[in-house]
């Protein structure tokens, strides 16, 4: 059993005047992140299908270089669910989630749950991987207006 001690989680939510269809392009257009992701210096598919996307992001905290991948099962324009395949995590897991408002809007939900497997560099990491966590849906939000208008 995981000591949840050290475990975080952050969920962020915003509401968009963007389609549900056109938040959940963005946010599956991994290769698209280095462009607007400060943190991410690479984005590699590693393989994609209809229902899954295997991916693996290079990002850069402070001085530090670290590489993580995800497996990332789709619900086209409805959510992302996100788990962990390897990186220096002990957990990595979440769930992007996108509801329907009106004609034109949708509200955007992202949950991560995280804990870093690399014990003293984890206390460095964490606050630093958390902060990058919450801003990832302000992220999107902002990225959907650049892109969309």
């Amino acid at each position: 059993m995981a000591d949840n001690s050290r475990m975080r989680e952050v969920k962020s939510t915003a509401v968009v005047a963007q389609s549900a269809a056109r938040i959940y392009a963005l946010i599956n257009d991994i290769e698209s992140y280095p462009a607007f992701l400060p943190w991410c210096k690479s984005a590699r598919v590693e393989s994609r299908s209809d229902a899954e996307v295997v991916a693996t992001l290079g990002m850069k905290l402070g001085p530090l270089q670290l590489e993580f991948t995800t497996r990332n099962q789709l619900d086209p324009e409805h959510r992302i669910t996100i788990a962990l395949e390897r990186g220096p995590f002990k957990q990595l897991d979440g769930i992007w989630l996108l509801t329907p408002i009106g004609d034109s809007g949708c509200r955007v939900d992202l949950q991560l749950q995280f804990e870093f497997s690399i014990g003293v560099l984890g206390a460095v990491l964490t606050p630093l991987f958390t902060q990058i966590s919450a801003s990832l849906v302000g992220a999107f939000v902002a990225r959907a207006r650049q892109v969309y208008g």
